[in-house]
């Protein structure tokens, strides 16, 4: 009887679809100035600046590929180990976690300490 729900809900579907489609525009990474569309100046500027820009990168590219690597005779971090991953045991303690410690070293669960 009245056309304002169809309507609506024509609405709020295109508006939900453009906002999806909106929220997937967006370039990751270095963003890059556009070229100039006016004066030559400019455009004769901007393509300069490019070109400095790709030589300098090209420069980088050649300087990496140049630095001589040290020869890899193995991981350095798998030798064998000089200490414990863990921490040491207290003093006077067996290598059974669950014996009792010795006398005094802990008080017992549930009982009060000596006054």
């Amino acid at each position: 009887m009245s056309a304002r729900p169809p309507m609506i809900a024509i609405l709020l579907t295109a508006a939900g679809l453009s906002a999806a489609g909106l929220s997937a525009c967006g370039k990751t990474g270095e963003l890059e100035q556009p070229a100039p569309l006016f004066g030559e100046h400019a455009k004769a500027d901007y393509a300069a600046k490019k070109k400095a820009d790709a030589e300098a990168r090209a420069r980088q590219e050649a300087a990496k590929k140049a630095q001589p690597r040290a020869p890899v005779v193995g991981d350095p971090t798998s030798g064998p180990m000089t200490a414990a991953p863990y921490s040491p045991t207290v003093p006077g303690s067996g290598p059974n976690p669950f014996a009792p410690g010795p006398q005094g070293s802990l008080p017992s669960p549930g009982t009060a300490p000596d006054q």
